[in-house]
């Protein structure tokens, strides 16, 4: 066989190697190098699982919409069905036809709950949450025509955001600029009791730093009247140091 062909035939007669699986393993418990790790509640949550259903939660001041129902399980906006008529434009024959809203369903985030919330939302409200700033500025303003279009699911939301203690703390700085009286504040804005606890703590640790100061420049006055005490006895000892020396020098003097 010529030269040039042995080394071919040699790698014909090896035996070939079996081929690399390139299926991924279905399982493992460590974490994908590239896959950024992110902190936070990231998950979308119905409404139901966000809202606090308390006893204490006032009623809807404007009531549900017994005409267009899905209105009460989202974001309409006061938005509903309509009604009207096609007309021909050669015979002007009237047929009826109804417009629904554009109803989309999006999960807005949250700042105040720190979560997702997955809600039935009209285009135009997403607009003005657009231009309010966020799902909670859109819920926590205090217009009456906010409050109106809100619908029941809305107002649940808002009800469970003025129970949160940032809320809290914000109307009650608010109320305090506005000069309102801190017995009316109490009574419209209560702390919540782990919040009150907090501010006692709060003083208390005042009162200790407070005490320990005190205690500390008490302890800087000690110190410098010791200071100042062995000073005097220091040029004391000196002062005796020199007349031992002078009545020594004087009897030398004598004796001489």
């Amino acid at each position: 066989m010529p030269p040039r062909l042995q080394s071919l035939s040699r790698t014909l007669l090896l035996p070939r190697e079996a081929p690399r699986s390139r299926c991924l393993r279905a399982f493992t418990t460590s974490p994908h190098p590239q896959k950024k790790a992110w902190d936070g509640d990231l998950g979308s949550h119905l409404p139901k699982h966000v809202i606090q259903k308390e006893t204490n939660t006032p009623p809807y001041p404007h009531g549900p919409n017994r005409l267009f129902k899905q209105s009460n399980r989202g974001l309409y906006g006061g938005q509903m069905i309509q009604f009207g008529n096609n007309v021909s434009p050669d015979t002007e024959t009237k047929t009826r036809r109804h417009w629904t809203p554009n109803v989309l369903n999006k999960a807005l985030y949250s700042v105040i709950l720190k979560k997702k919330v997955k809600l039935r939302i009209t285009a135009k409200v997403l607009k003005i949450i657009d231009r309010e700033g966020g799902l909670d500025n859109y819920l926590l303003k205090d217009k009456e025509s906010r409050i109106k279009e809100l619908g029941p699911l809305g107002w649940d939301l808002r009800c469970t955001l003025l129970r949160r203690p940032a809320v809290i703390m914000s109307r009650r700085a608010e109320a305090a600029a506005l000069g309102i009286d801190q017995e009316v504040i109490e009574r419209t804005w209560p702390l919540p009791e782990y919040a009150t606890a907090k501010e006692d703590a709060d003083v208390e640790e005042e009162m200790l730093e407070e005490e320990a100061e005190e205690l500390y420049s008490e302890l800087e006055i000690e110190d410098s009247k010791l200071g100042h005490s062995e000073e005097i006895d220091e040029i004391n000892l000196r002062q005796e140091q020199q007349r031992a020396e002078d009545e020594a020098h004087s009897r030398s003097k004598d004796l001489r």
